[in-house]
């Protein structure tokens, strides 16, 4: 059984690589390897080990670059345990040649910098994974926090006006999201749009964000 789920994934792996136009020749031992040591990672990301994880990933992805899966876990690994080497990022770069059409490696690379505060960085791949997005078949869960990272990093590089833009796609499917909502209030008021940043505070406010409270609170009192 184990064998025929292993063949499963690398014959699932071998179609999404040709899919995007790419051939890969990786043998069925080192797929099996690359296996066995993300499943170690997932076990010590699973205790909070994350420094722990980065070996088995960092080798799961040395024995099989094509699985998508380890990517993955080198992303949460890097979110939990923020003191891992900058040379860590060159292994999305490797992976966004080998999946060219594929969002979500592209929104890992944009997250990671953004956590680093990285923002110039950032955008980029947010916007090449938006881009990507649109053109996939099947959509990915994590699209809308493509429009909200990246709207985050325009308010903190000031692009006031961009930021809204993201904001507002993100609250089309997900309108009560107190913190998008306090976030787009802000930007309504670094524009002096004072009415619509009152009704964004407000609205964060009842569904019970405590810093648009203390925004809404403020700015009334003028």
């Amino acid at each position: 059984m184990k064998l025929f789920l292993l063949f499963l994934l690398f014959a699932f792996q071998l179609n999404v690589i040709c899919q995007q136009k790419k051939e890969y020749n990786v043998s069925f031992e080192a797929s099996e390897s690359s296996i066995s040591f993300a499943n170690l990672a997932i076990k010590s990301l699973s205790n909070d080990h994350a420094r722990e994880s980065f070996p088995f990933i960092l080798k799961a992805i040395q024995a099989d670059s094509t699985m998508h899966k380890s990517y993955e876990l080198l992303y949460k690994a890097c979110l939990l345990d923020k003191e891992y080497p900058d040379s860590i990022l060159l292994n999305f770069y490797i992976a966004k040649r080998i999946y060219e059409l594929d969002d979500e490696i592209c929104f890992y690379l944009a997250e990671l910098y953004r956590v680093k505060k990285e923002f110039n960085k950032s955008i980029p791949e947010f916007t090449k994974a938006i881009e990507l997005s649109k053109k996939a078949e099947e959509k990915s869960i994590l699209v809308m926090q493509y429009y909200s990272g990246r709207a985050y990093c325009y308010l903190k590089t000031n692009s006031i006006s961009e930021a809204i833009a993201d904001y507002s796609i993100y609250l089309e499917q997900k309108p009560d999201d107190d913190i998008i909502l306090t976030n787009r209030g802000v930007c309504y008021q670094k524009l002096g749009k004072k009415q619509l940043a009152i009704a964004d505070w407000k609205k964060a406010t009842e569904l019970g964000n405590t810093t648009a409270k203390t925004y809404f609170k403020n700015i009334t009192q003028k």
